[in-house]
C-alpha cells in the first residue's frame, strides 16, 4: 500500500460518509469515486523510489 493509496481511500471514505448522510446510497457511490480521484491526487505523496 502506497501513501497515496491510503490517503486517497481515507479521503474517499470521508467524502462517502459525508455524502451518504446528505444523499443516502447515491452519496456513497460518489464517495467511492472520490476515493479513486483521491488516489490520483495524492500520488505526489509517494517517494520517487516507491515506483515499482
Amino acid at each position: 500500500m502506497k501513501k497515496s493509496q491510503i490517503a486517497g481511500i481515507l479521503f474517499g471514505v470521508a467524502m462517502g460518509v459525508l455524502f451518504s448522510v446528505s444523499m443516502g446510497t447515491v452519496g456513497f457511490v460518489l464517495g467511492a469515486s472520490f476515493a479513486i480521484l483521491g488516489m490520483v491526487m495524492f500520488k505526489g505523496l509517494d517517494d520517487p523510489q516507491d515506483k515499482k
